[in-house]
């Protein structure tokens, strides 16, 4: 008897976890054409579970050739006809996929049968790839959508190394013959920053251990079984780190879903069918989530053993020019743009634009007179609208930095060049200037009142959002064009809130932000937020952070962090 090797962990040792018909023909044998839809797949005579990782398999060692040729072999009109339902889960896919890769991006689907969440995809301007191994699916997506879906296995595809923003593995895993070789290989193709989407049946959930061998997710043509704690160390060992873990939520027609029920109760089914029939709803559309479907968003790691791939990346992502693009959003600064328009390193700057919120003084005049570009609003908008102005000026002219610094000189300009750093070597989408690092803000004569406040509200968004900033209310950012393409930002506060509700957003998309140590200068001359205002800032971001709580959670969706 040929000795059976755990692909997770290479332990030898097994013991059954279901025992079947060890007499029964199984579908291979018999010849059955494999279809995604078939609703009466026997299970398999045996599954195993690993004694030393806990994975769960079919012991075959010549099952996954096998799969292979009735892969190729498959037509399936049925999953056609579920096009629509297909379709709606694809974007709730996309719409999740956003949060992380919000721009525009390269995408793969291993095993992307017709090509509906590829058309899906390419519908939201990203590039998409497909890899199928079913001829009739691959001929359906080229002819039917003119996708471009090559007819191989992912390894034999073999891709250009960090291509892709996000790899897609939906409802595949399970039927991998050597799932961790195929992980590794959508890791070489996936960028530093690229996402990996994966969803397949848990074993481990309520569904699995009340109906056993009876389960929809026990099929002979599945030969890995995760749970999520084997799913984790699965990617963990391929060099990915899971970002998000979630159950999976599918849509099907009531018709479909009848046709899956029907092996379940006979009788049941019947009688639906004859109900459903009567009342024209068939083509109901059903969402729903027996929580029997694990669906995980993962990274790669960036551990030590990764280092020399981490840097490379960095090298990379200073090559070629940066435009870089200094905003003011000004009000009033007529005693001071001159101080803050000086000190600003013309030699790394290739604009620089004022926007004024209709001042009242000679902000303007003085502005235009040094050479700035010059954005006016014709009333007071606010703070906030003021940097959305800017922030809009910006990427219309096509800037990839963006500095954000007050025409006050309160903050230092001299220190753009360290604040921009990080976005030239890759390594962040956002960084701010830290009057909490290195003590700046008490040596540059912050009030103690204020010093203390933003302490308290710093401490209590860590809490919230998971982070580890030093502080959140700093008015001199830089942002990459990419952070400012990938967030609603218009819709923000018009006021100073919106400087807290962009980090938000920042998280909510899991960009990258760091901080740098910068000096302040606290004169009579400098704007500063009176004491009421600054009440109002901090309930402000104690709204913001329930808000973010209750989007977190799935119980209200706010556009604003979508």
């Amino acid at each position: 008897m040929q000795e059976i090797i755990c692909d997770l962990c290479g332990a030898n040792h097994q013991i059954a976890e279901y025992l079947g018909d060890e007499n029964a023909k199984n579908q291979f044998e018999e010849g059955a054409n494999y279809r995604i839809t078939e609703e009466n797949f026997r299970p398999p005579k045996r599954i195993v579970k690993c004694v030393q990782c806990g994975l769960i398999f079919a012991p075959y060692t010549n099952q996954g050739r096998e799969l292979a040729s009735f892969y190729r072999e498959m037509v399936d009109e049925q999953y056609v006809q579920e096009e629509r339902c297909r379709r709606i889960t694809a974007r709730t896919i996309l719409r999740k996929l956003k949060r992380f890769i919000p721009g525009n991006a390269t995408i793969l689907d291993v095993g992307c049968s017709t090509g509906f969440l590829l058309d899906e995809a390419r519908k939201i301007g990203w590039k998409a790839y497909g890899v199928e191994v079913a001829q009739w699916a691959v001929k359906y997506a080229r002819q039917k959508f003119g996708l471009d879906v090559c007819n191989k296995s992912l390894e034999e595809a073999n891709f250009k190394r960090d291509f892709f923003d996000v790899v897609i593995l939906q409802d595949v895993i399970e039927h991998l013959p050597d799932p961790k070789r195929t992980l590794l290989e959508i890791r070489r193709i996936l960028k530093p920053t690229g996402i990996l989407y994966v969803n397949t049946p848990d074993i481990d959930s309520l569904a699995s251990r009340i109906l056993k061998a009876r389960w929809w997710g026990i099929k002979q043509f599945h030969l890995y079984y995760f749970t999520k704690k084997t799913l984790k160390k699965m990617l963990t060992l391929a060099g990915f780190k899971q970002v998000k873990v979630t159950t999976y939520c599918r849509n099907f027609t009531l018709k479909y879903l009848l046709l899956q029920f029907k092996k379940y109760n006979v009788t049941l089914y019947k009688l639906a069918f004859f109900l459903s029939n009567l009342f024209k709803m068939d083509n109901l559309v059903i969402k729903f989530d027996l929580k029997d479907q694990i669906e995980i968003f993962a990274c790669r790691k960036r551990g030590l053993e990764y280092l020399s791939e981490i840097e490379d990346a960095s090298v990379q992502a200073v090559k070629g020019k940066l435009k870089t693009v200094v905003v003011l959003p000004a009000y009033n600064a007529a005693k001071t743009v001159r101080a803050t328009y000086d000190d600003i390193p013309k030699q790394i700057i290739d604009e620089i634009i004022l926007v004024d919120d209709a001042s009242k003084d000679e902000t303007v005049s003085l502005a235009k007179k040094m050479g700035m570009t010059v954005i006016e609003h014709k009333r007071n908008k606010g703070y906030g609208a003021n940097q959305k102005t800017c922030y809009r000026e910006a990427i219309k002219r096509g800037a990839d930095i963006v500095v954000m610094v007050h025409p006050d000189y309160q903050y230092d300009p001299c220190v753009i060049p360290d604040l921009i750093a990080p976005l030239k070597a890759g390594r962040a989408d956002a960084v701010f200037g830290s009057r909490m690092l290195k003590g700046g803000a008490l040596i540059g004569g912050m009030p103690v009142w204020k010093h203390n406040v933003n302490i308290v509200l710093t401490a209590l968004a860590n809490i919230v959002l998971k982070t580890y900033l030093t502080e959140y209310h700093s008015g001199f950012r830089a942002y990459s064009a990419k952070f400012l393409k990938s967030v609603r930002f218009d819709d923000n506060s018009d006021d100073f809130v919106f400087d807290f509700e962009i980090i938000v957003q920042a998280v909510c998309h899991y960009l990258r932000i760091e901080e740098v140590p910068i000096r302040t200068r606290y004169f009579d001359e400098a704007s500063t937020i009176k004491f009421w205002p600054a009440v109002l800032y901090g309930l402000g971001i104690l709204k913001t952070l329930f808000k973010h709580r209750l989007y977190e959670w799935g119980w209200v969706r706010f556009r604003q962090f979508e």
